[in-house]
């Protein structure tokens, strides 16, 4: 009896707590010391930031009215992410592998990236979104925007990207960026929408 009551003791304490972690994705670091993030879609991805510590509210107007604008944390990379950055100039979702090629700056100050796109699935892809973060050469976040990495055009099937296929991207210009900050490369790269067809 006693035996009984610990058992169900012990499965009601273990279900009332698994909520609590169910959010909370799970983080293994590597005999390499990258830290890598494993999520419930059976997927995983580097961890790469890191929250620096909330800045110090500060006071708008009249001190005596306390209307204070509220701290902010900015996030930045990891030590150990610059140290292996080339890591991060490649992702992949879908079967689809995207790296870095080359980048490039222009007369204007333009940053130009192409980006190498190689396919392993059975899809035809006529769209891939990519997200690009660039960072500045001490880790902080100088900037991230969304850019179509790959459009095929319409109803010319050639142009899709299929199975077995390595294809460049044209040059995409990024403003905005300081060449003297960049001098490392350091980016993240995340495919987002994937437009297919038959």
């Amino acid at each position: 009896m006693h035996k009984t009551l610990l058992t169900y003791t012990c499965t009601a304490l273990l279900s009332l707590s698994l909520p609590a972690f169910a959010d909370e994705p799970t983080r293994v670091t590597l005999a390499n010391g990258v830290t890598v993030q494993l999520n419930d879609d059976f997927t995983w991805e580097y961890v790469i930031l890191e929250s620096s510590a909330p800045t110090t509210p500060q006071y708008k107007g009249d001190a005596s009215a306390n209307t204070a604008i509220a701290p902010t944390s900015a996030a930045t990379l990891t030590p150990s992410a610059i140290a292996q950055s080339a890591l991060l100039k490649s992702t992949a979702k879908g079967g689809v592998k995207v790296s870095l090629a080359k980048s490039q700056w222009d007369d204007d100050g333009r940053l130009g990236l192409t980006f190498e796109l190689s396919s392993n699935s059975s899809e035809h892809y006529v769209m891939i979104e990519l997200e690009v973060s660039l960072f500045a050469d001490s880790g902080a976040l100088i900037k991230k925007e969304t850019v179509k990495v790959w459009q095929a055009v319409f109803r010319m099937p050639d142009s899709y990207l299929r199975k077995g296929q390595t294809r460049k991207s044209r040059v995409l210009w990024i403003e905005g960026i300081n060449k003297a900050q960049w001098t490392q490369q350091l980016m993240s790269l995340k495919i987002k929408e994937m437009d297919s067809r038959m």
